[in-house]
């Protein structure tokens, strides 16, 4: 028995375990925060947007409607590269000033060579869509272009005669080569993105108001292909989406976070740059971060989204965050030795990226490992309850009750953006997110293994395509 407080052990341990549940629902809290926060100063906010209005701007201000270069890149993408290409097409823009680029790699043809096999490639449904496009009235301009399997992956680099890492990094950066001359803006989207159909709108009236040398990047809900996925990956979808639509705006305070998708950058601040690091697992943070202390532009967060797909099976969602992870951790190696930066804007980013990487990493995975330990206890009768009262006791249970309707209110937000699939497949994926509390514990895993694989210096080297789930064709 403790002398002072006149509590047993078993009591106080009780207690302790009540204190971290209310912290970590506490943090859980935050949602409604940021919910309010996004929906003030940017979902509620977003401009009712049409080209006479973007091309009056224009005239107003003295200025052409931008040309925007879209740059997909693509490898082993035959399955869903074609209904990307259909959906940028269908963007409401002047078709006369926007192209689309779709870059994709030597290595494939390589490969299916050696293979001896007639399937067809990325590079046939990109050629056969050109083929089409040109017989079709109201559709941008496309353009296909290949890395040749030695391209030495810099921007503006050379081929070296020998096989180089494909990394999207080293696509992006041969792709920028092939832009339109007249390109003001470049966007990057991955080769399953669907965005929506005013995004380029946006960008330009953007741009119009203030013509300067800007980066973009807007939020991605990995949620289309909902209903293929596992009880895991559901979950992860979920709260990625949540995360990126009432998140994002927050985290885009602190750091400068450009994500690989529905990103558009100044064509000059790309060639200031010197374009992406080839080498870099996490390419997109790692241009965000470089952009900010080369030139002291800032990203924006901007209201309008694009869907994608997420990982279906955990081991590809593992691969897919564990790469996250360790490339976040390689951005904070790389800056922390960049000395010929001034400090004063690389310290505060170099602690950011601390906190909003391996601090909340820390932090994600004892909120799921606690309960275990505190689960143990309770079994074997570590632990005392009597010390709270019955009905306190019962109200704190029923606070999972909150994280459920939480959960479900999240999926019928998003309940649109997910492909259709028969009503019990619906319901049947729908009863998957009542597995919450065992999803929630896999879901920190990829990143605590990529701090541990740093520590061993074991951590990925390369980086790792994520493969995409089939979708219907148009």
């Amino acid at each position: 028995m403790d002398w002072e407080t006149g509590l047993e052990w078993a009591q106080i341990l009780y207690l302790v375990g009540v204190g971290f549940y209310l912290l970590f629902f506490g943090l859980f809290v935050r949602y409604f925060f940021w919910r309010w926060y996004a929906n003030k100063h940017f979902w509620n906010k977003r401009p009712q947007l049409s080209v006479a209005k973007v091309e009056a701007l224009a005239r107003e201000k003295g200025l052409e409607v931008p040309f925007i270069s879209i740059l997909v890149p693509a490898r082993n993408e035959a399955e869903v590269i074609a209904n990307t290409i259909e959906h940028l097409a269908s963007l409401e823009y002047p078709k006369d000033r926007y192209e689309i680029i779709v870059i994709t790699d030597e290595k494939e043809l390589l490969a299916r060579q050696e293979a001896g096999t007639d399937e067809p490639t990325t590079q046939d449904v990109v050629e056969a869509k050109i083929r089409e496009f040109s017989g079709r009235a109201h559709v941008p301009r496309l353009k296909h272009c290949t890395v040749p399997y030695d391209f030495d992956g810099r921007y503006r680099g050379f081929c070296v005669g020998r096989s180089v890492p494909s990394t999207k990094g080293r696509a992006l950066n041969y792709g920028l080569s092939a832009v339109d001359e007249r390109t003001v803006i470049c966007g990057f989207y991955d080769a399953e993105s669907h965005p929506e159909e005013k995004v380029l709108l946006y960008i330009a009236w953007s741009y119009l108001q203030d013509p300067r040398e800007r980066i973009w990047q807007g939020p991605v809900f990995q949620v289309r292909n909902f209903f293929q996925l596992g009880f895991i990956t559901k979950v992860a979808a979920l709260y990625q989406a949540i995360s990126h639509k009432w998140y994002m705006p927050i985290l885009m305070k602190r750091l400068p976070f450009v994500g690989g998708t529905n990103l558009f950058v100044g064509r000059r601040l790309l060639e200031r740059i010197g374009g992406y690091d080839h080498r870099a697992l996490t390419e997109d943070l790692e241009l965000g971060v470089r952009a900010y202390l080369e030139t002291g532009v800032w990203a924006e967060y901007f209201p309008f989204y694009s869907t994608e797909q997420t990982p279906s099976t955990f081991y590809a969602f593992y691969r897919q965050r564990l790469r996250w992870g360790s490339g976040h951790l390689q951005v904070c190696d790389k800056f922390r030795l960049a000395y010929h930066y001034d400090w004063e804007r690389r310290g505060p980013l170099l602690y950011n990226l601390f906190w909003k990487g391996q601090g909340e990493w820390t932090l994600y995975q004892s909120a799921v490992m606690i309960p275990l330990i505190f689960l143990y206890l309770g079994i074997n009768g570590y632990l005392d309850a009597s010390v709270l009262p019955f009905a306190v006791r019962k109200g704190l249970q029923c606070i999972v009750l909150v994280y459920y309707a939480f959960t479900f209110c999240v999926f019928f937000h998003f309940r649109r953006l997910m492909a259709p699939v028969p009503w019990y497949e619906q319901i049947l994926g729908a009863l998957q997110l009542l597995a919450l509390p065992i999803a929630s514990f896999f879901l920190p895993l990829p990143y605590t293994a990529a701090s541990v694989m740093k520590l061993l210096n074991r951590q990925p080297q390369v980086w790792v395509k994520t493969p995409r789930t089939k979708e219907a064709t148009h």
